[in-house]
């Protein structure tokens, strides 16, 4: 059994999208992701990861050093939104795609009232973004509770939301197919299953749950 997560298929579908400039950084950045290597976090993910723990904060009734007009807004809109939900929430469940059995594995940011939140902080932002991301279909699937997935996303200036309902996307098991056709078609399958393998941490973490 193999470990499978959406941030090593979005990191691959970020490949598969990239324009030519940008193929070679592309592909080295999702071969890192694929080998399990360290990456340094860099300024935009310093800076999601900060925006997120500031909506946490305030969520839980901690309050935050202000940073900017249009950046506060942002920071209680979606707070207001997500408030009664439950906070990173995990979900795993095991689905067998392609001849192999994958044991699927997310954190929802929240959950609340059948409907995932995802905080995304981003640079830029045109609608639709998300629209072939692998997250959505993931979670979806494993939450079979949940009717709906919405992003919410602020870009430094503007707040957005993105929502995604059952049947407005591909399954998660034909993305899972492309992605082990497209391994073995370009000779890094065995990549995959060298770093991929199902272990005792793995399996702890789905215990937990």
């Amino acid at each position: 059994m193999y470990w499978l997560t959406q941030s090593l298929l979005s990191s691959w579908k970020h490949f598969l999208d990239a324009d030519d400039a940008y193929a070679d950084a592309a592909l080295s950045s999702f071969l890192s992701t694929l080998r399990r290597e360290e990456k340094e976090t860099t300024q935009a993910m310093q800076a999601g990861i900060d925006f997120e723990a500031a909506i946490n904060s305030t969520v839980a009734g901690v309050p935050i050093e202000p940073v900017s007009e249009k950046y506060d807004r942002a920071v209680a809109k979606f707070s207001r939104i997500c408030t009664g939900g439950q906070p990173q929430v995990p979900v795993a469940g095991r689905l067998r795609v392609a001849g192999l059995d994958f044991q699927l594995y997310g954190v929802c940011d929240y959950v609340k009232a059948g409907i995932i939140y995802d905080i995304k902080r981003v640079q830029r932002y045109e609608y639709g973004k998300y629209l072939h991301s692998p997250q959505h279909p993931m979670y979806l699937h494993l939450l079979p509770g949940a009717s709906k997935f919405t992003y919410l996303i602020f870009d430094g200036t503007s707040t957005y939301a993105e929502t995604y309902r059952r049947g407005d996307f591909e399954p998660i098991e034909d993305t899972i197919s492309h992605f082990i056709n497209w391994l073995l078609a370009n000779g890094y399958i065995n990549d995959y299953f060298t770093h991929w393998e199902m272990n005792t941490e793995r399996m702890d973490k789905v215990d937990g749950i």
